[in-house]
């Protein structure tokens, strides 16, 4: 069926919850940057900073030895004046896969040491870890390293958010999301973002990549473990494209798949029960790509569903910001996120 289809069926779904602002409880909206190589990221943030609370700008990244690797243009004063200036909390990301540094006790309080010297050298209103991919055998290592972290920066008061691998039990899928222990690590935290993207990965066939049924069964896990107020769900707004249908996908943006979409007269489909948007382009001399990626059509209704029964949610985080459809921040918008 065409796009104007499932976008009248939304709009005529959505209203009773998303809409009816004054039954719904307002949440808080962060948004990672860079996470796209897309351009316009930094316009779309700054075009909609009545809705977001926070930036996790991603500049650093560990090392072995518990230093930090700061990345090119990292720390640039516009930037953090301009997001000063719109009342965002400047939460820097921490990211990468060594585990080494926090699994010798020495080297875990040095490399505590060194985040904390930055956040007071910055003056950053707190750190955000984002550590994946971890073995399992590290699991009672990260969880002391949360802990220790977060005595440090609430005794100087800042704020400790973390991004966790999406699962629907402790064990998790795979062994890095079992090495994450929520039990543990959730009642140190401030926010526990989970990574609600990536249900089917770039190195798997095509597949939906947030489907809603999924990240209720993920919330409904969190639920178990704490109360939502503190947990924010991972939003994606980015799109993969699998070339003849064989993995690795590429990723590539909404823009990118609206130029095809208007170029060659495509048909956008949606599974009814998730309603993300794909498309199987096929045309003669081309090869064949089939195509997932959020629009706004996608996004409202899991952000209606998901609302809708996880009314206490704390908010949402959003990744892949950069060639995103425009028309996304207006659907937030409308979902009563504000400033936190």
């Amino acid at each position: 069926m065409k796009l104007w289809f499932w976008l009248l069926v939304v709009l005529l779904v959505v209203p009773f919850s998303i809409y009816a602002q004054d039954e719904t409880p307002s949440w808080c909206v962060s948004v990672w940057y860079p996470s796209s190589d897309v351009t316009g990221g930094l316009e779309s943030i700054a075009a909609n900073g009545d809705i977001l609370g926070v930036i996790h700008p991603f500049w650093y990244s560990q090392r072995p030895d518990g230093t930090l690797q700061v990345a090119e243009g990292a720390e640039d004063p516009v930037l953090l004046e301009a997001w000063g200036a719109a009342g965002l909390k400047i939460i820097p990301s921490i990211a990468g896969s060594v585990w080494e540094m926090i699994a010798e006790p020495q080297i875990r309080a040095y490399h505590i040491d060194q985040i904390m010297q930055l956040v007071e050298r910055m003056d950053y209103d707190g750190i955000d870890i984002d550590y994946e991919s971890f073995p399992l055998f590290t699991r009672d290592d990260f969880s002391t390293f949360i802990e220790e972290l977060s005595s440090r920066l609430h005794e100087n008061g800042k704020l400790l958010t973390i991004a966790v691998h999406a699962k629907t039990s402790d064990a998790g899928e795979w062994e890095s999301a079992e090495a994450q222990d929520w039990t543990r690590v959730t009642p140190a935290v401030d926010v526990l973002t989970i990574m609600t993207y990536d249900y089917t990965n770039r190195n798997e066939p095509p597949g939906p990549i947030s489907p809603t049924s999924w990240v209720r069964d993920v919330l409904m896990y969190a639920e178990s473990i704490t109360d939502l107020s503190k947990v924010r769900m991972g939003l994606a707004v980015y799109g993969y494209s699998w070339l003849r249908e064989r993995p690795p996908a590429t990723t590539v943006s909404w823009s990118a798949a609206q130029r095809l979409i208007e170029t060659y007269d495509l048909e956008v489909e949606r599974d009814p029960a998730n309603m993300e948007a794909f498309i199987d382009f096929k045309v003669r001399g081309l090869p064949h790509q089939t195509i997932y990626f959020a629009d706004s059509a996608g996004i409202a209704y899991k952000l209606n569903a998901i609302l809708s029964e996880f009314p206490t949610l704390g908010g949402a985080a959003i990744w892949g910001v950069g060639g995103e459809d425009p028309a996304i921040w207006d659907v937030i918008r409308e979902a009563n996120a504000v400033s936190c």
